[in-house]
This record gives C-alpha cells, structure tokens and sequence, in this order.
C-alpha cells in the first residue's frame, strides 16, 4: 500500500497495463492505482483563496462533456454505412467488418451490437483479423453475445495469428491476468512484444509494465522507461502517464516534477483520469511548479467526473479546506461518499471524520 502525498489528499500512484480498446476506438480505460493514509487530526479551515472558483469542477467538466448527440452520426456516416453494406453483401469480407463497427459504434444508423457481432463472424471467417479481434471483444464484455471469456481469448488469439496488434495485446492481457486462458507471464510478454512491434501503443506500455516489474521477462528499468516513451510518443495515454510517474518518483529517470507534469498532461487529454488527478497533485504541492489550487481543483474534479474515485476524495478535500473552490463542508461530504462509494477507503475515512465533527449534513 502506497502512501498517500498527504494525510487528507490521496493520489493515484501505481503504474499499471493498459485495458482493451472497445473495438478500434481509442480510449483507453485505465485501472488506476490509489493511494491510501489515516488522516491525522481535524485540519484547520483557511479562508478560501480569493482567486477560488465558484464552479463546482465535476460538473462544469461534466457539462462541457454533454453535448447533444447527432441521430445516426451524420450525412458522411450514413454515406459510410451505404458504402459498406453494399460491399459486405457483395461479399468482401473486410467491408463486413466495417459494417460491423458501423452498427457497435451506431455510425450512421441505430446501434446492434447483435448485428455487429454476426458481421465481424463472417470477417472473421474470411481471414480479416480484425473481425476476430473485434468479436472476442464483444464476447469479453457480453455485449451483443453471451459473455464468454474462454471464447473471446480464442478469438483473441486467431486474429493475432492474421496479424492483428490489437488481438494480441487482448491475449496478452488474458494471459497476464489468467482470463479466458491460461495465466503466463511469459507468453504474455510475448505477446505484448509482438503486438508492440505490430504498432499497438498500449501493448508497449504493458510491455514496458512487464520489463519494470520483471514479470515475464527480465526485469530492467532502463528498458521499461524507453517502452514507456515509446508508447507515449505513439499516443498510448497509459504509457504517459507511467513515464510521468516515474519523472515523479525519480524511478530509473531523474526525478523531476517538470518533466512530469507535460506527460501527466498528455495522459489526462488522451482520457486517463488518473493522471488528471497527478497532474492536480504537482499543481496543489510540488516543490518545483507554482502552486496554482484552482488549478489543481479543476484536475481533480476533471478526474471525478471520469469516474476515477481518488478524484473525487481530492475534490472532497479542496472543498473542505477551501482550496482553489469555496469552503463548502456539505460539497466535501458529497465527494467523500463518491470516492467512498467508489470503493476508495480514504474517501470514507474522510466522510467519517466530517461526520464524526457534525459537519457533513444529511
């Protein structure tokens, strides 16, 4: 258990492998690392900043995400969607395959993920790896098929056999953690690598993971910091962020917030929320960068509002103590028992000592 960078503020600290895309779209979901630590004694309540926003930052990023949707996806999705059901029927495999994310992602008509599944069998039957790897994923998360993760590693590992990175960095995933097929480090890091070469971002960053915790393969920090790199360059947001971790611990790199916080920043835009909650981190502490708490505010509730819990103990904390947004007990109680319910046990901690004081509310 790693400890958190304060006693009340947590941070998510670990480095970890990257998930599944969903399909071949490019948001990586990420199994964020926490802190933990016992707070220590009520805090002292500062005046809050003059400089502190009134916007509460969960919802004014929440709000800038919701935008109205477009019915079937557009004139050009719906061109694509012609162009592709014609194709598929006259019977090219690959066009099936893109009529089949048409219909998962809903790109110019109403979303089936049934249908879809049906068309990336029939890809898949006619040698288009993709078809493959695109059906193990609906059979790993249960989605248009019966959830069957046997059969998606199966799947998974045809279409690494047709060439398809992302197949194999899916089976490299399965093989690293033992789901749907036999637990293996070592055919894990195999496959990772292979991936990687193939040009998939995220099988570099697992691949780096593999290297530092010597799981697999030889451990070597060295090596996993330039897989790291590599895939940060390559838009993995995983593998920026665990280089930036790395900058920020001194991890093999010279430690250096400065060099952390541009990667911490590239991470949170490629949609890793918990590198917007480390970014908010170096702007509410570091020794190097300007504090800046409204700052930090705003990443911290950019982090909450993309379900990362330790975002949302650290928005709780900023209200408490009135840090870059105004003194508000009962907004800390609601972001405490957000991370709580997230499973995040210093949120509880937290949400328990405000109502121990009689300051939570309801």
């Amino acid at each position: 258990m790693k400890p958190a960078r304060h006693p009340v503020n947590g941070a998510s600290l670990l480095e970890v492998t990257t998930t599944r895309h969903l399909a071949l779209a490019a948001l990586v979901v990420v199994l964020a690392g926490v802190g933990c630590s016992k707070r220590k004694g009520e805090p002292s309540r500062p005046s809050p900043l003059p400089s502190a926003s009134a916007v509460d930052p969960v919802e004014a990023y929440e709000r800038s995400r919701a935008a109205p949707s477009a019915s079937g996806g557009g004139e050009a999705f719906s061109k694509a969607f012609t162009l592709h059901d014609g194709a598929c029927k006259s019977g090219d495999p690959a066009a099936c395959v893109d009529l089949g994310i048409d219909l998962e992602q809903g790109r110019g008509t109403t979303p089936d993920a049934s249908a879809a599944a049906a068309l990336y069998a029939q890809g898949c039957d006619g040698g288009i790896a993709a078809g493959c790897s695109n059906l193990g994923q609906l059979y790993d998360r249960g989605d248009g098929v019966p959830k069957d993760v046997a059969r998606a590693a199966r799947f998974y590992d045809r279409g690494c056999s047709l060439g398809s990175p992302l197949g194999c960095n899916d089976l490299g995933l399965d093989r690293k953690d033992g789901v749907g097929a036999p637990q293996d480090d070592s055919k894990a890091a195999e496959l990772f690598a292979k991936a990687c070469e193939l040009g998939n971002a995220d099988a570099c960053t697992n691949l780096g993971f593999m290297r530092g915790a010597g799981r697999g393969v030889p451990q070597d920090g060295a090596a996993a910091v330039a897989l790291y790199r590599r895939a940060c360059d390559d838009g993995s947001g995983q593998g920026c962020h665990n280089l930036a971790h790395r900058y920020e611990h001194g991890i093999h790199v010279p430690k250096s917030d400065r060099q952390a916080l541009p990667l911490y920043d590239r991470a949170c835009t490629l949609g890793v929320a918990s590198a917007c909650d480390n970014m908010g981190g170096l702007y509410e502490r570091s020794v190097e960068l300007p504090h800046d708490m409204p700052r930090a505010a705003s990443l911290f509730g950019q982090a909450c509002a993309m379900s990362d819990g330790m975002g949302c103990n650290n928005v709780g904390h900023m209200y408490e103590l009135g840090r870059g947004v105004p003194q508000d007990d009962a907004k800390a109680a609601t972001y405490y028992r957000r991370a709580c319910d997230a499973g995040v046990a210093l949120g509880c901690s937290n949400l328990g000592q405000l109502q121990k004081a009689g300051r939570a509310g309801r």
